[in-house]
């Protein structure tokens, strides 16, 4: 209720409207609070408008005028911005005590016979990524793991068979050129690329730290966000240098612009601008030729622009309360007028993202239905057997199980709150229940937490790539303690078992490969300077140190590296690292050891579980590796590094996976074709 009312005062029914905004917000709180005997005439007289204590309303109609100008601007909103609100605040004539309630589902409207349904089912084995229609409507671009490998497919509609394109290793977002022959995207390292669909080499057109969505104009220009936080920059086509072409809006709480759609003038575009105040996240329209813009409506995912859809007239699609809904849209005046109509009942989405649809130039239209919340941590013995399921579905990034295997942190980028990363904390001892563990108004994303040896504290980073700091922070609270504060991403993976080390990856200095570091604890909990442990001119990352007991200093360290153009598991002398082996065989990845040390498990390329028994003598041992079971774990990086996916009980004898609902529908494609 509290987001309703936030999203309430954030429009413009409420703009400027100070009275208005204090009166709404007073009583929806005291409601919320169970405080309604407080909501009288002479309380809302001086606590609201600053009247005298002596206050007589008999003399002075003040609440009364106020409250009969509280009610219009309620009933402009919900006739406006809150249309299809599904919470409705309201305040009686005759008493100031709010009333809550649910709006109606909307009644099926317009209903358009001549089209027709088809899914589009990706390639066996694989789940569609991201995906875009090309403008003519004839193929479509999309992104699937192929042998754990996120790669750039291309399917023409009328053929059964879609095929990888080279070169389009770890790809993500793709975008077509408006002439249907070229596909942009990202892809590691830190790269936005092109590539002919016809064949060729991809084309490197400009540095990303992390791409957020990209659009390619008619007079070949390409507008993209680098960053996951700050503006879209333009660059050509055929590469450049690029400059910002849009700017943050301060008074709006503005960080981050993203996810662009070029408008049929070519010079015009729609874009998501993300904000750290709920209510404010807005669709915008800039343009190639100045950075400013200006706001078309409020929404919290990216919109497109659709020049006919099934009889609708030209319109901006958008998701508004999960629905995928078309507002008439003039690309002459760049205005939006008329009534929202529901498209699609329910169409996948997360928050600060991009939605799952894509609208071609002739009105075809592509989308994925359901939630995104499609996974659950479930518990699976050696031979993937499923033992038990925890908690409740969820679209959670990456975890870590404590070590008395009680607690799972993990950190998700869709919290309601914020448009920043945050870190929450599950029990799994009660029922699954989770809470978040950092505060929201920190107004910093944060990444990738690790537990303390004895489980009482938490590791994590906190800032975006250019600056992060490592914080630790007990479970139950508290303030949270720099560790290390210096230039460049960090991203934790270890707390060694004697509490004395923490590794750490970082694309610093050079920001083009994933580098190991290591930070040595003083007693008094002072940091030492970190010091490279693996920088190379190749991704070293997901280091772990070797389990030890008591205050013995680890031997071993098992990291991930892609030194021969595959990732590979290897193990490192430590603190010396001056010998190397290899584990794995055909490719592998995330590493994790058995408590005692004597084994050590790992991720093949197309998240297959393999143990490798480990001789824990005075020179490195290890055996063949051996198949336990398919995990069906989709394998892929996220600012560069790997999500944690799985986690390994004490014993080794069970394992803990966030995987897909074995129940959900398949990862499917639906296409709207008029007829």
């Amino acid at each position: 209720m509290r987001t309703q009312l936030d999203r309430i005062l954030a429009s413009a029914a409420f703009a400027d409207a100070e009275r208005a905004s204090s009166f709404l917000r007073f009583v929806v709180e005291r409601a919320l609070e169970g405080r309604s005997g407080e909501i009288k005439e002479s309380v809302i007289a001086v606590e609201v408008l600053s009247r005298n204590p002596s206050f007589d309303s008999r003399a002075d109609p003040i609440v009364r005028v106020e409250a009969g100008r509280l009610r219009d601007r309620l009933s402009s909103y919900y006739e406006g911005q809150g249309e299809l609100d599904p919470v409705l605040i309201s305040m009686p004539k005759g008493g100031y005590v709010p009333e809550f309630s649910e709006r109606p589902p909307p009644a099926p409207s317009k209903r358009i016979d001549n089209v027709l349904r088809l899914s589009i089912l990706p390639p066996e084995n694989t789940s569609f990524d991201s995906f875009a229609i090309s403008p003519d409507g004839t193929k479509l671009a999309f992104t699937a793991a192929l042998s754990g490998k996120l790669m750039l497919w291309v399917r023409a509609l009328d053929s059964l068979e879609a095929k990888p394109l080279s070169g389009t290793d770890f790809a993500s977002s793709p975008f077509w050129s408006p002439d249907n022959r070229s596909i942009g995207f990202f892809a590691i390292p830190n790269k936005l690329k092109t590539v002919e669909v016809g064949g060729g080499p991809a084309r490197d057109i400009a540095d990303v730290v992390m791409g957020r969505g990209g659009a390619w104009s008619s007079e070949g220009v390409i507008v993209f966000c680098p960053r996951p936080i700050g503006v879209l920059h333009q660059v050509a086509a055929t590469g450049g240098t690029p400059k910002p072409v849009t700017s943050l809006d301060a008074a709006r709480a503005e960080v981050s612009h993203g996810f662009p759609h070029f408008l049929p003038d070519s010079r015009h575009f729609l874009y998501l601008a993300a904000s750290s105040r709920p209510g404010n996240s807005s669709i915008r329209i800039g343009s190639l030729d100045s950075t400013t813009s200006h706001v078309l409506l409020e929404a919290d995912t990216s919109a497109a622009y659709a020049p006919g859809l099934r009889g609708y007239p030209a319109s901006l699609l958008f998701v508004h309360h999960g629905a995928l809904v078309a507002q008439p849209f003039d690309s002459r005046r760049l205005e939006v007028s008329g009534e929202r109509t529901v498209v699609v009942p329910e169409v996948r989405f997360r928050r600060w993202s991009q939605a799952s649809f894509s609208v071609s130039g002739n009105g075809l239209l592509l989308y994925q239905g359901g939630s995104a919340e499609n996974q659950q941590f479930s518990w699976f013995d050696r031979q993937g057997k499923s033992l038990a399921t925890v908690g409740p579905r969820n679209d959670f990034i990456s975890f870590s199980l404590s070590p008395d295997e009680r607690h799972v942190v993990f950190y998700r980028d869709d919290d309601p709150a914020t448009v920043h990363p945050t870190i929450w904390v599950m029990d799994l001892l009660r029922e699954g229940a989770v809470f978040r563990f950092t505060d929201t108004g920190v107004g910093e994303a944060e990444f990738t937490p690790v537990w303390s040896p004895d489980g009482r504290e938490l590791l994590f980073s906190r800032g975006d790539d250019r600056g992060m700091r490592l914080l630790r922070q007990e479970l139950n609270g508290g303030t949270a303690e720099c560790v290390l504060d210096t230039e460049g991403p960090k991203f934790p993976t270890d707390w060694s078992s004697d509490g004395r080390l923490i590794t750490y990856g970082s694309q610093a200095p050079d920001y083009r490969y994933m580098h190991t570091w290591i930070v040595s604890l003083r007693a008094s909990d002072q940091p030492e300077k970190p010091r490279p442990f693996l920088q190379h001119s190749y991704h070293e990352g997901s280091a772990y140190f070797s389990p030890t007991e008591g205050e013995e200093a680890p031997r071993w360290i098992a990291y991930t590296s892609d030194e021969t153009g595959c990732l590979e598991v290897y193990v490192r002398d430590f603190p010396a690292g001056s010998h190397k082996w290899q584990v794995s065989r055909q490719g592998g990845l995330l590493p994790r050891w058995r408590r005692d040390g004597r084994e050590l498990f790992y991720l093949s390329p197309d998240g297959t579980l393999m143990a490798v028994a480990v001789d824990v003598g005075d020179i490195f041992e290890c055996g063949t590796p051996q198949a336990l079971f398919r995990t069906g774990l989709r394998l892929t990086p996220m600012y560069k590094t790997w999500m944690n996916q799985y986690a390994v009980a004490r014993d080794g004898q069970r394992f803990l996976l966030n995987r897909r609902v074995p129940e959900m529908a398949p990862s499917t494609i639906t296409a709207v074709i008029p007829r």
